[in-house]
């Protein structure tokens, strides 16, 4: 049997390659990974070692020099603190989108990879929902105009 995290796959088939950052518990509102990053650190893959994990800046923005794939739940956000590790339940992300879903209104792809998503319980996240469902013109495909237009990132609870 797996153990419970995905940090550890020995014995669980295929090796993982999910990348796995860090969340402060206790975060609601909107987050987002900016790829391809000059100068910041890659994601690394999963290792049993926290500290090889990248962490959201209290600000809920996390930049890196890895490139976007196409699978977004290649990465996992967990919160850590001292004394324990566990995946953010998925009941606790909403509007999670990429650029790979966005488009500028001329038809172009955006020129910024990026994830971004909504951290927090169901209620909360209908007060702001409408930051990202706006731009929604299908099913998984958002048209906006520039990146300054994406929801603001950071904690509502601060």
């Amino acid at each position: 049997m797996c153990l419970p995290l995905s940090l550890i796959s020995v014995g669980c088939g295929e090796a993982d390659k999910r990348k796995a950052v860090y969340i402060s518990e206790g975060y609601y509102g909107w987050i987002r990974i900016e790829y391809g990053v000059k100068g910041a650190l890659k994601l690394p893959s999963t290792s049993f070692f926290r500290s090889q994990y990248p962490s959201f800046s209290e600000a809920g923005l996390l930049q890196t020099s890895s490139e976007l794939k196409r699978d977004v739940d290649s990465v996992e956000i967990y919160y850590g603190t001292a004394m324990e590790v566990r995946r953010v339940p998925a009941d606790m992300i909403h509007g999670r989108i990429s650029s790979l879903n966005v488009a500028k209104p001329d038809g172009t792809p955006f020129e910024r990879e990026f994830e971004t998503a909504f951290i927090g319980p169901e209620n909360e996240y209908q007060k702001h929902r409408q930051e990202i469902e706006r731009f929604r013109k299908s099913n998984d495909n958002y048209l906006i105009l520039k990146f300054e237009d994406l929801p603001r990132v950071g904690n509502i609870r601060t």
